[in-house]
This record gives structure tokens, sequence and C-alpha cells, in this order.
């Protein structure tokens, strides 16, 4: 039996989409001008590599550390454990920013509301009716429930991303890719199947219950003996069928088949990656270079986060707190995995420079606090000395008093 390429793309999208841990809302971009005659297969390859890039962007944006200050001084309130942790008893951080990425990129902005004592949602739809003393906010659902009241531009936080031209390269990519895929898995289900010559004699076909019995042969009998692993296939005289060898049959060639397949949908998630701005190997895991991750930090995750910062710092604090030392600020270095061997001179020198305290490094590493006062201390090392006294040691190296003068 050939390989059903159709069952298997629907099954991984539905997989894929309910990884995301997010509420989508039914229209997104399959529904869109941009992809509304994309065919079957080219419908789930867009959606399948739509959200698996998707999950790779909101991981990243999740592993970001929030950290919040007050008066110059980093704490840990509310507002840490709600952008760290918990936005909302129904969501974890990662799903609330998993849900955000996906409205960005599906719809070209995001809209997040505050509802209740301090519980944040992205919202699945709304309404923007702008105005120069700034925008409101109606017909706003989120969560699958309809708020029923109007938002002030002052009470929610919108991002803005151009996703426009994003919907029609991948609508784009994928009708391509779809309508090749659709070819080699139709080739390689043929080169896969059996097929034969029917003989009926004439004597045969002037029975007068021929068209019944040619019926129960080709639609019934000859389906059941293709389809099982041991069968008998019954002819009546005048009927003599011939098994033809298939061109495609060997091993060889089957592997080559899928191969092929499978290939062509990597191709499709290579360029939907390129098309979000993603790199393919960060999507495929495969050899992941420095560069690679150098990329994808600086310029996909920072611009998002930056902008997530922006918004949440001008709305919920502004200029007057900010300037006062109280805001939100991203800290990118969760996003990496870091072997502590590979950056223990870093650290060495970042200590012994007064740049950050033990504590301070600890914390950034993920480990706890250390309960002393020299941890929390800011050290230097002794070849460390101002400025003045080392071009005064230059002047005078070997330390003699200056005796022009007596």
């Amino acid at each position: 039996m050939g390989f059903n390429i159709f069952k298997w793309l629907t099954r991984k999208t539905e997989d894929e989409q309910t990884q995301t841990g997010t509420r989508v809302p039914v229209k997104d971009f399959m529904d869109n001008d941009s992809s509304a005659d994309l065919p079957g297969v080219e419908y789930y390859l867009q959606r399948m590599a739509f959200w698996t890039i998707v999950r790779k962007i909101g991981s990243a944006v999740a592993s970001v550390e929030w950290e919040t200050y007050r008066r110059g001084s980093s704490v840990k309130a509310k507002e840490y454990w709600s952008w760290n942790f918990e936005p909302n008893p129904n969501q974890s951080a990662e799903e609330f920013f998993r849900k955000l990425i996906g409205e960005l990129f599906l719809n070209g902005e995001a809209l997040v509301v505050e509802i209740g004592p301090g519980y944040r949602y992205v919202a699945d739809s709304f309404n923007v009716v702008q105005k120069l003393n700034g925008d409101e906010y109606q017909n706003v659902i989120a969560y699958g429930q309809n708020i029923n009241r109007n938002f002030s531009a002052k009470e929610v936080l919108h991002f803005t991303y151009d996703g426009v031209r994003l919907k029609q390269v991948m609508a784009s990519v994928a009708g391509a890719q779809g309508r090749l895929i659709k070819s080699a898995s139709s080739a390689y289900i043929r080169n896969q199947g059996t097929r034969g010559v029917l003989r009926i004699d004439e004597l045969a076909e002037a029975d007068s219950d021929f068209d019944e019995t040619y019926d129960d042969l080709v639609n019934d009998k000859f389906k059941k003996y293709f389809t099982a692993e041991n069968a008998v296939l019954p002819l009546f005289k005048g009927y003599e069928f011939d098994t033809q060898e298939s061109t495609g049959g060997s091993t060889k060639s089957s592997l080559s088949g899928t191969r092929d397949i499978r290939s062509m949908y990597d191709d499709i998630i290579d360029l939907t990656a390129q098309a979000m701005g993603v790199p393919a190997s960060i999507v495929n895991s495969k050899k992941v270079e420095k560069d690679d991750f150098s990329h994808f930090l600086t310029a996909t995750i920072m611009p998002l986060v930056k902008m997530i910062a922006e918004e949440i710092n001008r709305k919920m604090f502004g200029s007057g707190l900010v300037y006062a030392g109280t805001y939100v600020s991203p800290n990118y270095s969760n996003i990496k995995y870091t072997d502590l061997f590979d950056i223990a001179d870093p650290i060495d020198k970042l200590i012994g420079s007064g740049t950050f305290s033990i504590n301070d490094i600890r914390q950034r590493l993920g480990f706890d606090a250390i309960e002393e006062d020299w941890a929390k201390q800011h050290w230097m090392t002794k070849n460390y000395s101002p400025a003045p006294e080392l071009l005064a040691g230059l002047e005078n190296p070997e330390g003699k008093e200056d005796t022009e003068n007596e």
C-alpha cells in the first residue's frame, strides 16, 4: 500500500497546533486572501510550518527573564511573578508568550488586556477606533469570552508587526511546494501499487449476469486481494488475470520516494523560516552554528522583546516612574544553555573587574544567591589601579621622589 501523505500531514498539523498550548482564533492566516485558495496539502503544509516556527520564537521570548526595578533596585514583586511565571490563572508565561507571538505573526498585531485583579490575557479578536488623543478598543474577546467593555489606549498593551507581506510569501511557498509534494506522493503511490491485465473472453461477456459479476470482481474481490497479507483470488471461466511488475517496487526506490517527499517538506520549513526571519538550523535543530544563533537572537528575538518591554514601560509605568528607576528590563541570559566551564574565565574577569558581585553572577546563571556579605560586595584584583596612579608610575617608574624643586 502507498504512503498516505495527506493523512500524515493532517495528523502532524493537529499535533503541532495542540503543542502550542494556546487558543487560536478560527480565522487565522489560512482564511485570509493570501491563502484562501490553498487546497488540501498546501493548507496543511503552511499551517504546520508556521506553528513549528512560532513555537521556536515563542519559547525563546518566554525564556527571557523580565527583571523588575523599583527606584533603581532589582525587586521580585507582583509584576515579576506575572511576567515570568503566571500572567493569568489559565496560562503559564510560556503559553502566554506563544499566544502573543502567534497573534503578531498571524494578524500583524496583538492586544493584551488586563481583566480582574491583574490577570493579563492576549485578545483573540478586537476592533480599534482610532482617535488622536488615544485609540479605543471595542468588541474585545479574550480566552474565548466577550469582555463586554471598551478599553482606552492607556489600559491595553498593543503590539504591531508588519506581517502582510509575510502571509503572502508563506502562501506562495506553501502553494509551490505543496504541488510538488502532491505530485511526488502520487507518483510514489503509483509506483508501489500492483498492476495487472484482466482478460475477458467473448463468451463471458455474453453472460446475462456479466455486469454484476464484473462489478463484484473488480470493486470487491480485487480490492481485498491487493490489500490482504494473504489472499486467494477466485476467477471464473472466461476470466484471466496477469500481474505486471511495478517500475518502482524495489526497497531502494521506496526509500528514495519517501525521502524525496520528506526533503520537499523540509524545504517548505526552511523557506518559511527565512520569511519569518529565523535561520533554518534553529528550526530543524541541525548543525546550529554560533552565527545562526546570534542572528536569531539579535535579528528576531531582541527586536520583539524590545517592542514588548517598551510597551510595558510606557503604558504601565510612564516617563515619571521610568526616569525614577521603576521599570521592566529584559535579561536574555536564559535563552541559550551555557556550559560553566566555557565561561569560567569571563566570569573571573567580570567579578575581578568589579562589574558584578558574586551573587549577581550566580543569579544570572540561575543559582541561588549566597546570604553572606562578601557575596554581595564588588571585588577588584590588585592589578587594577586608578588611571592617575598608573600615569604617575609611568613617569616615575622606579618610585623615586621628585627632588628637582627641593
